[in-house]
């Protein structure tokens, strides 16, 4: 034996002895140490959590009670500066008012759950009292203790900036949310008493059950009031009475940390022990590993020879990329093929050894024997018959294999390149045809065009063009989602193809859009035909998901060479024939004249005397009074534009406004109406309201707020006289960035008016949620409310549901004594129409505000 192998022998021993001794204790001792490491980790990660925890239910038992304050005290103010309230309440009570027609009784106790309801006099005397919805004769310093006369005392001196107080007392030893507020007549018209006025009291119990309500809507478990026998450990919230007394809550703490120790412990437990065998028999497998590393070793040595040997003879193959190899004989006779072969052709390896190449492939002698005179020139792009009989396509790259010079044969490699081709193929289609329906596209209908249009050589051919646009497509879109849509096209696509002939073609443009391109149809009543059935053909319904969906489409028809014999034209003409189609009505086709070429013309002339007319400021405003129904004072005016056209005279909004909003200027015109309208309002004695009506589009400008502020400040007008008219039906199409924005205008102190109320689909909801101010209600209910006593119960219905959600309510195109009459007696708060005035210029309306007396 030589000696390297006896010293390796003698250290085999020793070197596992090594490894059993230091090795595979030091790979246990870190594994425990991990273990321990990951144990106290997740400890102090669950006691920070249950820290964290609890930290954050003190902050939301915090917010619960300050919320609960903020609601008391909004509700409070909103009674007591109330001008009805004012005039009931303060001094001698009206019972019928307040209790008998629930405007401060019962129904606070049943819609808020305020236990009581309490009016204290100057003196400190209870003039009415309302406990749990009852009327009680109770004294509120007797059933109210803990610094009763401390809060009355914050409440008035709170009055000065028109605010409330709210504070802790005990009410009959249970401790309760009490809001004080002053009665104030507010911005009504109610004369206000001299002297102090009386306190309206709102007494919350914060009993258990209260408090559980509150703290579940802050997600804190069982909210109570804290005893004090209870442990000390316990979380606490620390409150107090007006007069300092001590009032806790405490509430049951989540904890989360104790939850994940009680999942995470076992299962570190099972992983350590898990580790534990995992490492035991790794360990037997090391050492089993060091004794064969030592046998395989002579046998990688032998393998290694004979790698040296393989490298030798596919180095050559190994410069080209391959899928599978080939090697063939000097007469290109298959002599190797390597297992990739079977993998990708399917063929029997074994088989087609000693064949001829060319009977693989699918291609002729002459080009593959030109190939193999120098294939290292270039690759061969060739197809196959698999096994399957499929035809696949490969890419043979080659090399010859020469010995002294002499021609031995050729070595190479064969790629398949069967998806790539199949790929190139798809993109070459897809260039020429929409992915979604299939029909040719845009640029395959073009060329198709302009190869018909070219072989019209007899005059008497006729090539038609016919192009359509589906109507009522998008809200298909807006309803189902866009796989609705898609499925929808894709069934247009096959109705249309089932109209036409194997010569002719339609195509899809893009959107909801196509094109037909048919000849042989010379008579006008050949395309009238063919217009109706396509119409009526698309107006069947089609079904998704158990849906019907019913759309339509309009028809534009041009004819070459009649209307031109370029495919630009063709198109352009049956386009400006759709474009009239569609304006008289959609669902119909309309075929290409000369005069219809006229109607852009007038349609772009419109358009720019509109733009001229912005910047020559051809416009101007008159205003239409609004009158209060008792006594018929002017209490506002609303602003209505109009164009003084230089050659159509004067112009209402009907003949322009939808123009500006199709052409993206009524941002602009909006906006001078409303810096106009209020440099005008502020010259008109008495000072009364301006109302200017707003345009959907507006509510979505970005910059409307700034508009807004800057019409204000640059007129000088009080925000409180500006109100802001905005239609039902636009409320519809908005979103929560409307009801923000509305929301800010009112922070401002701006009117807002809900126009034309009634005509749309809104709930009593947008109505709670939006803060308008006004409903006005629309004049065509108005308008019958003489001959048609559905009418008349329509809008006392509306008039009922303005007063009790404490709106105004004004009622447009009052144009009868008896309508003035019927509104007076149902209680409308203003009237507006040509019965009592038509819109004025500017200067007529200062002198008929001019005119109007004064209010006593």
């Amino acid at each position: 034996m030589p000696a390297a192998s006896i010293r390796i022998d003698e250290d085999r021993p020793r070197a596992l002895a090594t490894f059993a001794r230091r090795i595979i204790p030091g790979m246990l001792g870190l594994l425990v140490c991990a273990l321990l490491g990951a144990a106290i980790a997740v400890g102090l990660i669950a006691a920070r959590i249950d820290r964290d925890a609890l930290a954050q239910s003190h902050f939301l038992a915090g917010k619960a009670i300050e919320a609960q304050r903020e609601w008391m005290s909004r509700s409070v103010i909103d009674y007591a500066f109330w001008g009805d309230a004012y005039a009931h309440l303060n001094g001698k009570i009206s019972l019928d008012w307040a209790y008998e027609q629930a405007n401060f009784g019962p129904s606070l106790y049943q819609d808020f759950g305020y236990e009581g309801l309490l009016v204290v006099t100057p003196q400190g005397g209870t003039a009415y009292a309302v406990i749990q919805g009852e009327l009680q004769p109770i004294d509120a310093r007797q059933w109210l203790t803990g610094g009763l006369d401390l809060l009355i005392a914050r409440a008035r001196t709170a009055f000065e900036e028109e605010q409330g107080a709210v504070g802790l007392l005990s009410a009959n030893g249970t401790p309760a949310m009490v809001a004080a507020a002053v009665l104030s007549p507010g911005d009504s018209k109610v004369q206000a008493v001299e002297g102090p006025a009386s306190v309206v009291l709102f007494v919350d119990l914060l009993d258990s059950a209260h408090l559980g309500e509150l703290g579940e809507s802050y997600a804190i478990d069982a909210l109570r009031l804290h005893e004090a026998t209870r442990r000390r450990s316990a979380p606490q919230l620390a409150l107090a009475l007006e007069d300092g007394t001590p009032v806790a809550l405490t509430w049951t703490p989540a904890q989360p940390g104790r939850l994940i120790l009680w999942i995470a412990l076992p299962i570190l437990g099972l992983v350590a022990l898990g580790l534990g065998v995992l490492a035991w028999l790794l360990s037997r497998q090391a050492l089993r590993s060091v004794q064969l590393m030592e046998t395989s070793y002579e046998r990688l040595a032998s393998n290694r020879r004979a790698l040296a040997a393989s490298e030798a003879r596919f180095r050559d193959v190994a410069e080209a990329a391959s899928d599978w190899i080939w090697e063939t004989d000097a007469q290109a006779r298959l002599t190797y093929l390597s297992r990739r072969f079977k993998e990708i052709t399917g063929h029997d390896p074994d088989a087609w050894v000693g064949r001829p190449l060319i009977e693989l492939l699918i291609s002729d002698h002459a080009a593959l024997r030109d190939w193999l005179q120098a294939p290292q020139a270039a690759p061969l792009k060739c197809s196959y018959r698999a096994a399957d009989s499929c035809e696949r396509y490969c890419r043979l790259a080659a090399r010859a294999i020469r010995d002294g010079g002499e021609l031995r044969g050729y070595r190479g490699t064969a790629s398949d390149i069967t998806e790539e081709t199949k790929a190139q193929a798809r993109v070459q289609y897809l260039s020429q045809h929409d992915a979604l329906t299939g029909l040719p596209n845009r640029a395959r209908m073009r060329d198709h065009l302009e190869n018909k249009l070219a072989s019209l050589s007899n005059p008497e051919s006729r090539l038609t063009v016919l192009y359509l646009d589906l109507d009522r497509f998008k809200p298909v879109n807006d309803t189902l989602g866009h796989a609705a849509g898609d499925e929808v096209l894709i069934g247009v696509a096959q109705r249309l193809k089932q109209c036409i002939r194997d010569d002719d073609l339609v195509a899809r443009l893009g959107g909801d859009e196509f094109v037909m391109v048919l000849s042989r149809l010379g008579e006008q009543d050949d395309i009238a035909r063919l217009c109706e059935r396509v119409i009526a053909a698309i107006g069947e319904p089609f079904f998704y998901e158990g849906n019907k969906v019913y759309i339509g489409t309009s028809i534009g028809v041009a004819t070459a060479p009649t209307d031109g014999r370029l495919a630009s034209e063709l198109l352009r003409c049956a386009d400006i024939a759709l474009y009239q189609a569609k304006t008289d009505g959609r669902g119909t086709w309309r075929a290409y004249s000369r005069e219809l070429d006229q109607r852009p013309y007038d349609r772009h002339r419109q358009e720019d005397d509109l733009r001229r007319a912005i910047a020559e400021q051809q416009f101007e405003i008159y205003y239409q009074p609004r009158y209060r129904s008792e006594g018929l004072r002017i209490n506002g005016a609303e602003a209505l534009l109009r164009w003084r056209h230089p050659e159509r005279g004067l112009l209402l909004p009907e003949a322009f406004i939808p123009l500006a909003e199709e052409v993206g200027v009524i941002a602009l015109l909006g906006g001078w109406v409303l810096r106009q309208a209020c440099r005008e309002a502020t010259t008109w004695p008495g000072q009364p309201v301006v109302s200017v009506n707003l345009s959907p589009l507006q509510l979505r400008h970005d910059r409307f707020l700034d508009e807004v502020k800057a019409a204000l400040a640059e007129s000088g007008l009080p925000a409180a006289r500006l109100e802001l008219e905005i239609t039902e039906s636009a409320l519809l199409q908005e979103n929560d960035d409307t009801l923000a924005l509305l929301g800010k205008l009112k922070a401002l102190g701006v009117r807002l008016a809900m126009d034309d109320f009634g005509t749309g689909y809104s709930s009593l909801s947008n109505l709670r949620n939006y803060p308008f101010d006004v409903i006005k209600i629309d004049n065509s209910f108005v308008g019958g409310i003489q001959q048609n006593a559905e009418d008349h119960s329509i809008v006392r219905a509306l008039i009922d549901l303005g007063r009790g959600l404490n709106l105004e309510v004004t009622a447009e195109g009052v144009e009868t004594a008896e309508q003035l009459r019927l509104l007076q007696d149902d209680g409308c708060t203003e009237v507006q129409g040509f019965h009592m005035s038509r819109p004025l210029p500017v200067a007529a309306l200062h002198e008929l505000l001019a005119r109007q007396p004064e209010e006593a």
